[in-house]
């Protein structure tokens, strides 16, 4: 079924749209699709937020108090809060015009790239911009996703919006070079380091060995026990060792299970065998330890 986006405009328009999302706080006073055909004429005013407009269909000739342009299909425009505008079609055709009208700030929490994208935002000229980025098609998805209601369709309708006002920014950007700073995983080694050391405890009630840990991380045991050595000063076996002494000591002081239970959920095939492991790492059995510790 194809969408009627008559209808889908009317379901958008119907949204609650008022939303944070990382950096940013927005409002969407109307996310719709204008069609017009003749002669068509709106005067010079201007808002209180920002207006993106969207030419699917057609042209039309937009005026400002600084320059006059044709904006048609395959092009935007974006008017600031406080920009004064009018527009005229152009020899009575049809135009479409996909519209996002948006109060759009920033939070406290705006990170370097967001803030930067935001002056961008609002240091660019208001003119015709090419769509080079798909924005036209993304309002075609949200359009599909408001029109179908299918399940999660209002958040992500929401990301939509960042996306669209992400790349509409992205082509007004075009031509000039940002060096900025973003978050970066950790170093190669550190990264590696917590995946495994997440796998073992993620994996702690199965018989673990280095080659489970291998065969994960697509590594060789070898380079598995040399990252583990290099950050703890442990063999492979040792750590894994006290990663389950780790957790028998905070079962025993911290739960009432048995100690056949405790066993089978640190992945020994016996309580005897959990016994013998935790008197070797102890010097005591775990029964001794239970009894000496308080809850």
């Amino acid at each position: 079924m194809e969408v009627d986006r008559g209808k889908a405009s009317h379901k958008l328009s119907q949204l609650d749209l008022k939303f944070s999302s990382g950096s940013y706080d927005i409002e969407m006073y109307w996310f719709r699709v204008m069609t017009v055909e003749q002669d068509w004429y709106i005067g010079r005013h201007t808002h209180s937020a920002y207006e993106f407009h969207f030419v699917a269909e057609g042209m039309s000739a937009v005026k400002t108090d600084m320059d006059t342009f044709m904006v048609e299909q395959g092009q935007f425009y974006v008017t600031k809060p406080g920009e004064y505008h009018e527009q005229v079609n152009i020899q009575g055709k049809q135009y479409v015009e996909y519209c996002m009208h948006c109060q759009i700030t920033l939070n406290q929490t705006a990170s370097t790239e967001d803030a930067l994208l935001f002056k961008i935002l609002n240091d660019s000229l208001c003119k015709a911009y090419n769509d080079r980025n798909g924005i036209i098609k993304l309002f075609e998805e949200v359009l599909a996703s408001a029109y179908y209601e299918n399940i999660g369709y209002y958040g992500q309708i929401q990301r939509y919006i960042l996306l669209i006002i992400t790349k509409a920014i992205q082509v007004m950007s075009e031509g000039k070079q940002f060096d900025y700073a973003v978050p970066l995983k950790h170093k190669k080694g550190d990264y590696r380091f917590e995946l495994m050391s997440q796998y073992i405890k993620d994996n702690i009630s199965s018989p673990m060995m280095i080659k489970h840990v291998a065969d994960y991380m697509y590594l060789s045991e070898k380079q598995i026990s040399r990252i583990i050595k290099k950050k703890t000063g442990l063999s492979a076996k040792q750590y894994i060792n006290q990663i389950k002494l780790k957790k028998a000591k905070e079962l025993l002081k911290d739960t009432d299970m048995l100690m056949k239970e405790i066993a089978e959920q640190l992945g020994f095939s016996s309580e005897y065998y959990f016994n013998q492991f935790f008197k070797r790492e102890e010097g005591f059995p775990p029964g001794f330890f239970r009894m000496n510790t308080s809850f």
